[in-house]
């Protein structure tokens, strides 16, 4: 898998309450010099939000109001039909995101930044997605075999149509699959296989050759299901569950050892912890983490090659102030870090 450029480097891990795109990119790569990413602007339109903002050419999809909808059985084959033949053509430009449901995306190709030791995209995942976007009758289309199929095949086109654009900027390219509602699986309320889920999201990252393709959840999960799959990038909020992963100690150990990446979501996004923390104090819960980490055989060395650091979850939903200051004590831990460890990684 892609190696990390450097110790502890730092990237974002979503959206960003700006409206002005420029303004939103000109903050990232201010900051974020080894990875930035493209920010989702969901205050600027209802149309960033998670699920719309990749929906544009979704077959048999609607937007009615804020509500997405999608086709799903019988109703969906006509709409199916024409979706698999234009997938199969290999052509991605059906499959672009629209300029103004991506404008953080435009703003940073439109830049004279770069190019980047590696940067980083994101799109909504195929469960998250697949569990909130219902069909007419309100059942979620991930119940559905072939709006299921439909759906995890379309999001693997978004993802190869931006990396094709990301390419632009750096030969390496990260891309997130948003899932939050991972967090539901195994649940009474969700009753979903093993088996499909992870063979959604490997279809995804198989789909993806030469790039770091996994995952972001802002919540606890079931780890163990999520590193049973393909995944080479693992994106958490270390902030409030890094010690989950400790009930998956050789899962962990298994993934770090095929090279993946823990990005250690340490940076907290709720107002009053960003306002009271301090990259000093971010280190000490960072270097306990590690400590715990090591505790159950994970080895210390292999988490440290192996770690990014990034806020808890996306921030689009502060004001900016607040906002800029994570993003500027992801950047302040991020150095610290690295200065402790120089030298002593092997």
């Amino acid at each position: 898998m892609t190696a990390l450029p450097g110790l502890f480097p730092c990237t974002g891990v979503g959206s960003l309450p700006h409206l002005d795109p420029r303004a939103a990119v000109g903050e990232v790569l201010s900051r974020f010099r080894q990875i930035p990413y493209w920010p989702q602007l969901p205050r600027r339109t209802p149309l960033e939000h998670m699920y719309p903002q990749y929906a544009a050419a979704l077959p048999g999809a609607e937007l009615i109001g804020d509500r997405l909808t999608m086709k799903s059985g019988e109703a969906l084959l006509p709409d199916a039909e024409t979706f698999y033949a234009t997938f199969l053509s290999g052509d991605l430009s059906p499959f672009a995101i629209p300029a103004e449901r991506a404008a953080g995306l435009q703003a940073l190709l439109d830049s004279t930044a770069g190019p980047f030791p590696a940067v980083k995209g994101q799109v909504t995942g195929p469960v998250s997605f697949g569990l909130m976007v219902c069909d007419r009758e309100k059942k979620p289309v991930f119940y559905d075999p072939v709006g299921r199929d439909v759906l995890v095949k379309y999001l693997l086109r978004v993802a190869q149509w931006q990396v094709s654009l990301l390419r632009r900027l750096s030969g390496t390219v990260i891309i997130a699959l948003d899932e939050p509602y991972l967090a539901s699986v195994g649940s009474a309320i969700v009753s979903l296989q093993r088996e499909e889920v992870i063979a959604a999201l490997d279809e995804i990252c198989e789909g993806l050759p030469g790039v770091l393709c996994g995952i972001h959840c802002c919540a606890n999960t079931d780890w163990g299901l999520v590193l049973a799959s393909k995944v080479g990038y693992l994106s958490f909020d270390a902030y409030e569950y890094a010690d989950s992963l400790l009930l998956y100690p050789e899962e962990v150990s298994a993934f770090l050892a095929r090279g993946g990446v823990l990005a250690f979501g340490v940076v907290p996004t709720e107002s009053g912890a960003i306002a009271a923390e301090t990259p000093e104090s971010l280190a000490g819960r960072m270097e306990g983490i590690l400590d715990r980490f090591a505790s159950r055989g994970i080895s210390r060395e292999a988490a440290v090659r192996a770690s990014a650091i990034t806020p808890a979850c996306g921030l689009g939903t502060l004001p900016e102030r607040i906002a800029e200051r994570a993003l500027s004590l992801t950047v302040e831990l991020s150095d610290l870090l690295r200065t402790r460890y120089e030298g002593t990684a092997p």
